[in-house]
């Protein structure tokens, strides 16, 4: 790389507030980055992500026919990645190949990601690219911040919900039965006015919300 290449290069911080194990697989896994990066406008179809040293980067992009490969050169998980980095254009050819280098680090009760991405041949080619890292950034903010990536956690408290409404709606003794049919029929006997209330036809009790 020469000198002009080495004097232009991209860097960005951004911190956020979920733990450094949160943010490293939002970056990494391949469901977790189907949800929040878009490049281009158009989502993911397929992600390959080799987590080590010579492992591939493959990130294939629906719509556009957009391919973006590369190879790892330095896997530390939870702490820093380095690899190649190739827009491949389909029809419209490839852009020169880049190196991203990407930190994760904690920061108070958060975490810190640093993005440096060199291999520019000019200074004109580096404002479509902080543009797309800005976007992608905020939408990665946007999702940590709804909690989506916590599926496993949501996944329990749904089981331990459809188990609270299993014991909720458990079914009566036949004695308890026995009880309520009883009382049905006394009010029956004792109401002379249906007009105000739900006894005569059970399906008026849907129309009220009950």
């Amino acid at each position: 790389m020469d000198t002009e290449q080495k004097a232009n290069i991209i860097e960005i911080e951004r911190k956020f507030d979920v733990t450094v194990d949160t943010l490293f697989k939002a970056w990494t896994d391949a469901e977790h980055l189907k949800q929040w990066w878009h490049p281009m406008g158009d989502p993911l179809t397929d992600v390959k992500n080799e987590l080590k040293e010579g492992g591939a980067v493959e990130y294939h992009v629906g719509g556009t026919g957009l391919q973006i490969t590369g190879t790892y050169s330095e896997v530390v998980p939870n702490e820093k990645l380095a690899y190649s980095w190739v827009w491949n254009m389909g029809d419209e050819g490839s852009e020169s190949g880049y190196t991203l280098d990407i930190t994760f680090s904690p920061d108070g009760e958060g975490s810190r990601l640093r993005v440096i991405q060199e291999g520019f041949s000019g200074p004109e080619f580096l404002k479509p690219h902080e543009d797309g890292w800005e976007k992608g950034l905020n939408d990665l903010s946007a999702y940590l911040a709804s909690g989506s990536q916590n599926t496993e956690t949501t996944g329990n408290e749904q089981t331990a919900g459809a188990e609270n409404q299993e014991t909720e709606s458990a079914p009566t003794s036949s004695s308890d039965q026995d009880a309520t049919q009883q009382d049905n029929l006394k009010s029956a006997e004792n109401m002379t006015d249906h007009s105000g209330g739900y006894n005569e036809d059970p399906e008026q009790v849907k129309v009220g919300g009950g």
